[in-house]
């Protein structure tokens, strides 16, 4: 797969990503965060299991008990990032969560950085700012934190490690299908466990939100975490995490176009910057520094 159709799976995963907000938000009317994760999660994980069963007989050989384990650091990241994001969504607006969300973007570069000494390309970094700085304008700004605000920036962490592991996962295994049903059994097996204990259940509110959890789980929870684990095998991480951060884009799209929303002077502004700094991450690696010869 070329480089161009893998940052186009990135972006059709962010597409789906940014319809999510209002299905989760809608839900919580009903359910409470560890009912709504576990459940979401079950669809995710039957509608990728054929292709997990069709990837795991073409494979060229089968996992390791070292591939095995490596699941659960990957599940467990993913998964207090969806619980944090979902409680938070509770306790603050959700333009908040949609704009601290996308602090992944700046989380991966660094913790790449920092625990595997491994520079990112020097385009990375401005086209990140570029992205976080276009989020910024497009949710209106932060008007002081609240728990729900501090909850998001530990959960966009905890994305931007999921990311990192997901790379580094998918390219040891060259199995992505396996990845995502991972993190995907972990969420349910830990968001079930969670709301059976902490939170009552009334099955005639999970009836009412089988719209949302069919959004959330099959489209948002399980083709577009596929397309994730895909698109990342030929898409390095920091880069990955500034096109999966359009999801924002997509959102304000979303809304616009079937909410009837409009976007302000700020928003649009917003855009544009999104929109370089998918650019920049696109051409980025045709960008060379010059190489100076000694006299």
């Amino acid at each position: 797969m070329s480089r161009l159709s893998a940052n186009a799976l990135l972006l059709l995963a962010a597409a789906i990503w940014g319809g999510a907000f209002v299905a989760q938000a809608n839900a919580m009317a009903h359910v409470g965060p560890a009912w709504f994760t576990g459940l979401r999660f079950i669809p995710a994980f039957l509608v990728v299991l054929p292709l997990g069963l069709i990837e795991s007989r073409r494979a060229a050989r089968p996992l390791t008990r070292r591939n095995w384990l490596s699941l659960i650091p990957l599940g467990l990241s993913f998964t207090a990032g969806t619980l944090l994001q979902q409680i938070a969504v509770v306790t603050t607006s959700v333009t908040h969560v949609g704009f601290l969300t996308g602090l992944y973007v700046l989380f991966v570069p660094v913790l790449e950085l920092v625990v595997f000494r491994r520079p990112p390309h020097f385009l990375v970094i401005p086209a990140a700012l570029s992205a976080l700085a276009g989020t910024w304008l497009l949710g209106g700004g932060l008007d002081g934190l609240m728990l729900g605000d501090i909850l998001t920036i530990v959960a966009a962490l905890c994305f931007a490690v999921q990311i990192i592991l997901m790379d580094r996962y998918v390219r040891a295994t060259g199995r992505p299908v396996a990845a995502a049903l991972g993190q995907s059994l972990v969420c349910v097996a830990i968001g079930l466990g969670a709301g059976a204990v902490f939170e009552p259940i009334d099955w005639n509110a999970v009836m009412a939100i089988l719209p949302e959890l069919a959004y959330a789980g099959i489209l948002s929870g399980g083709v577009a975490f596929l397309l994730q684990a895909i698109g990342q095998q030929y898409t390095p991480a920091p880069d990955a995490a500034v096109l999966l951060m359009a999801e924002s884009l997509f959102a304000a799209l979303f809304a616009a176009l079937l909410l009837g929303e409009r976007l302000t002077t700020a928003g649009w502004a917003g855009c544009t910057l999104l929109f370089l700094a998918l650019v920049t991450v696109q051409l980025g690696p045709l960008v060379r520094l010059p190489r100076f010869r000694a006299r």
